[in-house]
């Protein structure tokens, strides 16, 4: 970039619309399924086809009676990177030794050690309740996938990190016994 400034190819919302993509065929559906409008759904892939200079959807007219849309290979790609990257980031997060190693180190008032006591899944997110150790509770909002990246269950012991706009979860590596 050449003012400095850093340009975000890709966001959550963004890698679940292709996912949704990916798996309906259809951006009607797809953009429901991520709780944004269809106008915002289009609006997401031309930007970041624009960016990217490349095709990640391909579309068919036909509506109800046969259109349809599909990722392209660079689409799939994408996908993949972007769950790639964010498995990595995930497993950083739950290693407090990487931390050190790369120099990064958290506040104490962003990190809050609590232990899972419900998980409700919905049709795209998943709403997570953790009870803090100082027996407040707190809520997360994430996504089912990332869900299923960490393995949560209620009772398993996590790490509320909080960002100014975001409250993540991490979960530590299983116990050698």
């Amino acid at each position: 970039m050449e003012d400095g400034k850093k340009e975000v190819m890709l966001d959550q919302t963004d890698a679940l619309l292709l996912r949704r993509i990916d798996e309906t065929h259809s951006l009607t559906l797809a953009s429901k399924e991520a709780g944004i409008s269809y106008r915002n759904a289009w609006d997401r892939v031309k930007v970041m086809e624009e960016k990217l200079d490349r095709r990640l959807v391909e579309t068919k007219v036909g509506g109800k009676a046969g259109g349809g849309a599909t990722l392209t290979v660079d689409g799939r790609q994408l996908l993949k990177e972007f769950r790639k990257t964010r498995k990595l980031l995930f497993n950083i997060l739950a290693d407090k030794e990487a931390w050190e190693d790369v120099g990064y180190r958290l506040s104490a008032r962003n990190r809050l050690q609590a232990k899972v006591s419900e998980v409700k899944r919905g049709a795209v997110t998943s709403q997570v309740k953790m009870r803090l150790v100082s027996a407040n509770t707190l809520t997360s909002i994430i996504t089912n996938e990332a869900v299923d990246d960490l393995s949560l269950e209620v009772g398993d012991d996590v790490e509320a990190i909080v960002k100014s706009t975001d409250v993540l979860v991490a979960k530590g590596r299983p116990r050698q016994r």
